[in-house]
This record gives C-alpha cells, sequence and structure tokens, in this order.
C-alpha cells in the first residue's frame, strides 16, 4: 500500500529531500522539523485534510541531515499517510489534547537531531502549526539542540519550481482560465456579488479543480478601492465594472490573477485604462528573465504608470508576488526585495489603478523559463460584457 496514493514523481521527490539535506550540510544544520502544510506536503506529498481549518491533529515531519525522514502524525491520518506518503517512515501518537512532545524528543534523539543546529519555519512568510507554548516547551526538553530559523533554506527550496509542479501550476491556470471565461459569459444584470463568486466557484469545480482558493468581487461607485472585499449581496446594475480577483488550486498549486467587465458596454474611459494597465503588465512581463532582479519589474511598471499620468501608489504594496503551495510566496516584487529570478519560478505581475469608474488590474501568472518568460494566466484581458436585463 506505500506510495499506493502518491501524487508526484518519485524521482522528483528524492531530489527535494536531496537539495534539502545539502543546504542542511552547507548551513550545518543537524535537521529539519516542519509543522505548516506546505513544507511537509512538499516532501512527503501529503496534505492536512482542512489545513489551516483545525488545529488538532499536528503534523510533523522530522527531515535529519544524514538518517531517513520520519512522518510523526496522529492515529486518524495513519492509513492516509502510509497510502500517499513518500517518505516511508510514519509513526504515530494517540494524543488529542495534548502535542506528544515526548514522542517528538524520543524521535528527535534517534535522528541526531536533539543537538546540534535545528531548522524551524520561525522567520519570512512561514508559520509554525504548533502551540507555542509546545515549541517552547520542546526547546527546554531538548537543551543541546538551538532551534534556528530555515525560512531562507525552505524558500530557496520551493521558490523554484520542480518540472511537475510546474505541470500542476499549467493545469491550475488552465482550469482558472476556463472558470473565468465561463462565469463572465454567464452572470447578468440583477445577480448578487455572491451569486457571481458562486458561478465562479462552480466552474472552478467543472473543470478540475482541488477547491476554489479565494474569490474577491467588487462592484459600483464607491466600492473600488476595497481590493480585498468578500462577495456581498449587492446587485450589479448596468454600468457597474465587476472585478473579479480569484485564485484555484490543483494538486495543492495555486493560481492568483483578476479579470473583469462591465455590465452593458464599457465606456471609452473604462477602456482606456483597462489598456494601460494592460500594457504596463505586459512591460512588467517582458522584464522576466533569468537573473533579472525582482525590482526591476516593479521598476518598469512604476515608469509606465507614470508616463501614462497615473499614480503608482495601488495599495496592495508591490508588483507581485511568487505563487506556488501557497497563494502568496516569495519573492516580492518590490525595490526591497534582492532576489534574482531563477528559472522555475513562478511570479505574478499585478501593476493596478482604482478610481470611481473601476478597479483596474490585469494580474498575470509567469514562469521564469531558460530564455524568458512563459505567461500561464489566461482568459481576456479586455473588459467583458456583461448581459444586462434589457
Amino acid at each position: 500500500m506505500a506510495m499506493q496514493y502518491l501524487g508526484f514523481p518519485v524521482e522528483e521527490m528524492q531530489k527535494k529531500l536531496d537539495n534539502a539535506r545539502a543546504l542542511m550540510e552547507a548551513q550545518d544544520l543537524s535537521g529539519l522539523l516542519l509543522t505548516a502544510t506546505a513544507n511537509y506536503y512538499y516532501f512527503t506529498g501529503i496534505r492536512k485534510l482542512a489545513d489551516w481549518a483545525t488545529f488538532t491533529r499536528p503534523v510533523f515531519l522530522l527531515l535529519p541531515r544524514k538518517k531517513e525522514p520520519v512522518l510523526y502524525v496522529q492515529n486518524f491520518g495513519y492509513p492516509e499517510c502510509r497510502s500517499r506518503s513518500f517518505v516511508q517512515d510514519i509513526r504515530s501518537f494517540p494524543d488529542l489534547m495534548t502535542t506528544p512532545l515526548e514522542g517528538l524528543v524520543s524521535i528527535m534523539k534517534e535522528l541526531d537531531m536533539d543537538k546540534g543546529k535545528v531548522g524551524c519555519e520561525l522567520g519570512y512568510e512561514q508559520r509554525m502549526d504548533m502551540p507555542v507554548a509546545a515549541f517552547l516547551q520542546l526547546k527546554d526538553m531538548l537543551p543541546n539542540a538551538a532551534f534556528v530559523d530555515a525560512a531562507q533554506l525552505l524558500w530557496q527550496l520551493r521558490m523554484v519550481k520542480m518540472p511537475y509542479e510546474i505541470e500542476c501550476m499549467r493545469e491550475a491556470n488552465r482550469i482558472a482560465a476556463a472558470a473565468f471565461e465561463s462565469c463572465f459569459t454567464s452572470i447578468h444584470e440583477g445577480m448578487t456579488e455572491r451569486e457571481v463568486a458562486r458561478k465562479l466557484v462552480a466552474s472552478m469545480a467543472e473543470h478540475g479543480a482541488d477547491l476554489p482558493g479565494f474569490i474577491i468581487v467588487i462592484s459600483g461607485t464607491g466600492n473600488y478601492d476595497r481590493i480585498s472585499a468578500r462577495p456581498t449581496d449587492r446587485i450589479i446594475r448596468k454600468g457597474d465594472l465587476v472585478w473579479i480577483d480569484a485564485g484555484t488550486t490543483y494538486k495543492g498549486y495555486w493560481t492568483d490573477w483578476c479579470r473583469a467587465g462591465v455590465v452593458g458596454k464599457p465606456s471609452e474611459e473604462q477602456r482606456r485604462l483597462q489598456a494601460i494597465i494592460h500594457e504596463t503588465t505586459m512591460l512588467g512581463v517582458q522584464t522576466v528573465a533569468p537573473g533579472v532582479p525582482v525590482g526591476d519589474i516593479w521598476r518598469a511598471c512604476e515608469k509606465s504608470m507614470l508616463a501614462h499620468g497615473l499614480p503608482w501608489s495601488f495599495d496592495c504594496g508591490r508588483a507581485g508576488h511568487g505563487v506556488g503551495l501557497q497563494l502568496t510566496e516569495p519573492p516580492t516584487i518590490a525595490p526591497e526585495d534582492d532576489t534574482l529570478l531563477q528559472p522555475g519560478m513562478v511570479i505574478t505581475c499585478e501593476p493596478g489603478y482604482c478610481n470611481d469608474i473601476g478597479c483596474f488590474d490585469i494580474e498575470e501568472n509567469v514562469l521564469v523559463t531558460e530564455t524568458g518568460y512563459e505567461v500561464l494566466s489566461g482568459a481576456r484581458r479586455e473588459l467583458y460584457e456583461i448581459a444586462t436585463d434589457c
């Protein structure tokens, strides 16, 4: 039954482990203690049934530098792990009301992770999925171990996608494109924002998504600066620009992009602003190539916006970000981030502008290739014409 349902090529899973060990060797770590779903999924192929929706039954991946890794799970999850996990040493604990610290300490001693530096999810855009009090107690139980931040190591691994990861992201983007197209061509005046969102969610599922990741729908004057809004019961009316920012997942890999339409015919000004944002976005995308600092994408977008007389002050605070097993990942497309693009990275480019006639943002998902870039996102960049009642 071992690995019967492993969803990734064994050779790629082994390469991830080998790469992690090389980095641990270079940084003199005795091992990694991983608890966040995206991190242990990356190495094992196992995900929690409802990530971050329940804090019961934590999962621990102990990945030593020299010995074989151990996946430590609550009894409830053991059969699923046995059938899917790349890591073959799977152990379980019965505890449901407390963190199984004694068992964790015992395994760490067995793996020589009770001394030296142990890398944990302590830093930039990382979170531990175990109680802080339990982690502090674990540190007290292992006085000869120094628990250090492994965020840089983890992002060094995860920012550059393996070939099968890229194929998963291509499929996620295909699903998202089909869902956006279906949604915008089937919604109409008189629907609520919630109904629009349900149309998109249903289409995502129909086209093969694991889950809808998130849905933002905004419409109508006075609402266009609500760029992180949940859909409401507001009814869309003729003349409204309806902007949707949404992500879907396929085998755990995310998309993140947005498209828009107008109920009826877009005005000339709406078309003009949409065209400017499309031009600006593509200037940013065309900057993408191996070795390019991510800040150059920001600067290309800034130059274009200012040349068109538009303010460079979109409130999301950046012109894009990485995407993968999480909706947003490093790098951050901003001058403060000194990351150099590498083949296999997947990033977004999303300069935007909001005023009282719309939110103009045409986010793209972009793969860094050996020679330049590939746009993974799809669907219509021009404003859709949403059906009216008349």
